[in-house]
């Protein structure tokens, strides 16, 4: 008899540690600078309810958009285990992984269709490889775009056209020396500061995507918009890589299922609004200004050696995923 209960109280414990692991929940907080009303909050909200449903509550998703702290904030939240998600630029997780900052490189890409073939086919498993030794899980690549000059007082159709302006460069040597090997003059500025200095005249313009000028209101202080397209930036959702190990099998499945439809998905929210946004930005009042394919190699011939000096700052690491660009675009 005490046999029997021995053995009863033991498959209970069993049945009670089996339903606990069961039941076992887990938060998931997500920290991004984009605003809650644009394309990146309708597919991360897309995201917050796929995660949700399919994992039948055993993880919440909660978004935190328009981050105080900018970008290079949330990153360091990220590996840091504050947060365990992060919608973030090439850029800014270039702050803690260097060679990320191959996506910053100026005329790196020709159009969107020449960056998905190489980020889909060819990047992925070597920049997922290099974010889990930094302690980052990579889950999907997302879109901001191609990046375009906004100034005030004219356009930028040559590179002495940058020489008298002072331009908010991301945080990012790249931009900063891009801008300088066009003969500009950068200011570093955290996105959170970027529409006050412009509406206080401490910097004169800016590069970035229609897109996220108008997200971000930074369109209004400017007066010039040239369609430049100097870098494409693509952006990324990454995960603390600690908790996403710690998620049972189950769980870390349903969270990376549906990667390559919510990639496409991102793009085509962002891409099929470019058009429209550009006309928005000539309604507004702006001088929408295109540079000639001339134009256009005379800029990328003064920025290759920010190609060069990539290499060397990030060794052989920066050097394998260039190398992989320029032999599959």
């Amino acid at each position: 008899m005490k046999k029997f209960a021995s053995t009863l109280i033991f498959l209970l414990a069993g049945l009670v540690a089996t339903s606990s692991f069961a039941e076992e929940k887990f938060v998931l907080n997500l920290g991004t600078v984009a605003p809650a009303n644009t394309p990146w909050g309708k597919q991360l909200k897309s995201f917050r309810k796929r995660i949700q449903k399919d994992s039948g509550g055993r993880i919440k998703v909660k978004l935190f958009m328009g981050t105080a702290g900018g970008e290079v904030s949330i990153v360091r939240q990220l590996k840091r285990g504050e947060l365990q998600g992060g919608g973030v630029s090439t850029a800014a997780m270039a702050s803690v992984v260097p060679a990320m900052n191959v996506f910053e490189l100026p005329y790196l890409f020709k159009n969107s269709k020449q960056a998905d073939k190489v980020i889909d086919n060819h990047l992925f498993e070597p920049v997922q490889a290099l974010l889990r030794e930094n302690g980052f899980e990579l889950y999907m690549f997302a879109e901001n775009g191609f990046r375009n000059f906004a100034t005030k007082g004219k356009c930028v159709s040559t590179p002495s056209d940058l020489s008298d302006l002072k331009m908010r460069s991301q945080e990012s040597w790249v931009h900063e020396d891009t801008y300088r090997a066009l003969g500009g003059n950068p200011v570093r500025i955290a996105v959170p500061e970027v529409l006050s200095s412009l509406q206080s005249d401490n910097v004169q313009g800016f590069d970035n995507t229609p897109l996220f000028a108008f997200a971000t209101s930074w369109h209004g202080p400017v007066d010039h918009w040239t369609l430049s397209d100097h870098i494409y930036q693509p952006a990324i959702i990454a995960l603390n890589k600690k908790w996403f190990d710690k998620l049972p099998e189950d769980l870390q499945k349903i969270v990376t299922s549906a990667r390559k439809a919510e990639t496409e998905y991102g793009r085509k929210l962002v891409r099929r609004l470019h058009p429209k946004l550009v006309k928005n930005l000539e309604k507004a009042g702006l001088k929408i200004c295109k540079i000639t394919p001339a134009q256009r190699k005379e800029f990328a011939k003064m920025t290759k050696k920010v190609h060069t000096k990539f290499k060397k700052k990030t060794g052989a690491k920066g050097t394998k995923l260039l190398d992989i660009i320029n032999k599959n675009k």
